[in-house]
């Protein structure tokens, strides 16, 4: 958060309340993955998340992730890389838990999809 403060971080999911939006945007107030690094967490007023949605799906731009007592997840999820976006700080509120570390190679390669990179 702006002003030097760290108060969330990459890799945390916190709850985000992502109203108002428009069209396709994933609504309410919703457990998002706080994608951005910490520096410019630190030091920017807006961060880079990415909202999870219940259940499992196969998609390549979809990250599965099982729930569990580090992540802090009720049920099973999956992030939409494809609704990710970057939101003000303001919009952050409580934690969730931290993503396992397992998932990371997942959400690079599908953000590679969703952004285009390594592709012809």
């Amino acid at each position: 958060m702006p002003n030097g403060t760290l108060t969330y971080q990459r890799g945390e999911i916190r709850w985000v309340k992502l109203d108002p939006t428009i069209g396709a945007e994933i609504q309410k107030t919703r457990s998002c993955l706080i994608l951005q690094n910490d520096p410019m967490n630190q030091y920017g007023q807006l961060t880079i998340a990415i909202p999870f949605r219940p259940g499992a799906k196969q998609a390549p731009y979809v990250v599965n992730v099982l729930a569990s007592t580090n992540n802090g997840l009720d049920r099973d999820r999956f992030l939409d890389i494809a609704q990710i976006r970057s939101i003000d700080g303001q919009r952050v509120l409580g934690l969730v838990g931290i993503l396992e570390d397992n998932y990371w190679q997942q959400i690079q390669e599908a953000l590679s999809i969703v952004c285009g990179f390594g592709l012809g």
